[in-house]
């Protein structure tokens, strides 16, 4: 327990309900999921982000618990990694199908129209055969209890003298997020190869995920994450949607006038961020950094 200004203290329990807070927004995405018969785009981004947002509660939470605790919570986290990356997959097609009908018109040729609408129908089947796996991978494990899981784990706190001071948990997870950040940024400016660009995508993400965490848990904890950061996460998801489309195209569709299309908006948006890196050639350690606020 750690006071800090006006008198306030950071308890155990305080960061218990802001993770059990963000765990309901996340079983109600579920929820609404499995109630769709045909789930939108827009669920499926709202799952995905509820679901990645209580991943970074959990990590905070592990944090703060015994090894003997940590081992009860973990397979719970595993279980919400699997369901969070099939999400991302099926969103994946929804992307290409949204860059399908954005580049519509750079394709012409009647040759190129039949390869494109053949590509469309494997991509919208992909998408409704993903949609209804996942409906049912959500029903499977909403009837296994698995939220109602990590919500008795979030109420269960350890023996008393057992827990972890909550204020140093936040610091340190602090350090290491954002340490993650400037490495990451450091080795996007040095190879700025399609993988490394991505890493950096999540660590940015996963940075901002855990200031807004922060700032909810401990008032000293100063909101300092830049805007430019949070443009540069935005574009670089922009181009990692055009990267797995392209890396994921057919043989015969990537000879068509759209997939140049879409070369050359990649082309354009890599430069822009290469620009941007290079302009930015660090990130300050002390962003975001805990600190006690002056009166």
């Amino acid at each position: 327990m750690v006071r800090v200004s006006g008198g306030r203290t950071v308890r155990p329990e305080r960061v218990a309900r802001e993770i059990a807070g963000i765990l309901e927004e996340a079983t109600t995405a579920v929820d609404h999921v499995v109630a769709s018969a045909h789930p939108s785009p827009e669920s499926l981004h709202r799952l995905h982000r509820q679901m990645r947002r209580l991943r970074t509660g959990l990590a905070l939470w592990e944090a703060l618990l015994p090894s003997a605790e940590r081992e009860l919570l973990h397979p719970l986290d595993v279980r919400i990694k699997r369901l969070s990356r099939l999400v991302g997959r099926i969103r994946d097609r929804d992307i290409s199908l949204s860059l399908l009908q954005r580049f519509a018109g750079k394709t012409t040729s009647r040759r190129d129209l039949e390869r494109l609408d053949r590509y469309r129908t494997r991509v919208q089947d992909d998408a409704r055969t993903g949609r209804e796996l996942l409906r049912a991978f959500l029903r499977s494990e909403r009837q296994a209890r698995l939220l109602d899981d990590v919500a008795e784990r979030l109420r269960s706190l350890p023996r008393s003298g057992s827990f972890r001071d909550p204020h140093r948990a936040v610091v340190l997870a602090h350090v290491r997020t954002h340490e993650n950040l400037r490495r990451a940024h450091r080795k996007a400016l040095r190879s700025p190869s399609m993988e490394r660009l991505h890493r950096l995508r999540i660590r940015i993400r996963r940075a901002r995920q855990f200031t807004d965490l922060a700032v909810a848990l401990d008032p000293r904890h100063e909101r300092g994450f830049s805007s430019s950061l949070a443009r540069l996460q935005k574009d670089l998801g922009d181009l990692h949607d055009l990267d797995l489309v392209l890396v994921g195209l057919d043989e015969e569709v990537r000879k068509t006038a759209w997939a140049d299309a879409l070369r050359e908006e990649r082309r354009r948006r890599r430069r822009e961020i290469l620009k941007t890196l290079e302009s930015a050639a660090k990130i300050p350690a002390e962003n975001g950094r805990p600190r006690p606020k002056t009166a």
